[in-house]
């Protein structure tokens, strides 16, 4: 009889160690997804086409759709990073290899700048 009720002393509270963690953690996360600021994008090219589909805290994804009439051997999807104040923070690639006409190309581009506000895509042939 002792046994069976120190069990159940320890289950509860472990049950009630899980609620307190799962509470803190979701009140935690949700006051940190309010601190996030939107992040506005822009693309600066008409050609090849840039579309872009998701812009989470740490990457930025999209398509691109080569509208030309000649194959492409080697273009890069540039993304330039800007802080609160308009300071560029950094600039990222992404490299797509022999884009054929009328080819739709994923890219996702991975950065670790913190604080940034608005992001420029455009294309380029050379990677700086």
């Amino acid at each position: 009889m002792k046994t069976m009720n120190k069990f159940w002393k320890y289950f509860i509270n472990f049950v009630v160690l899980m609620l307190l963690v799962s509470g803190f953690t979701y009140f935690g996360m949700d006051s940190y997804q309010k601190r996030l600021q939107p992040i506005e994008c822009s693309i600066e090219t008409q050609s090849p086409v840039i579309e872009i589909t998701e812009t989470t805290n740490r990457k930025l994804t999209g398509t691109v759709t080569n509208d030309t009439n000649i194959l492409i051997n080697n273009i890069y999807v540039k993304a330039d990073f800007f802080n609160e104040t308009g300071k560029l923070v950094g600039t990222e690639y992404y490299e797509i290899k022999y884009f054929n006409v009328g080819e739709k190309a994923k890219f996702e581009i991975e950065y670790t700048y913190r604080n940034i506000t608005n992001i420029v895509v455009s294309t380029t042939d050379v990677k700086f």
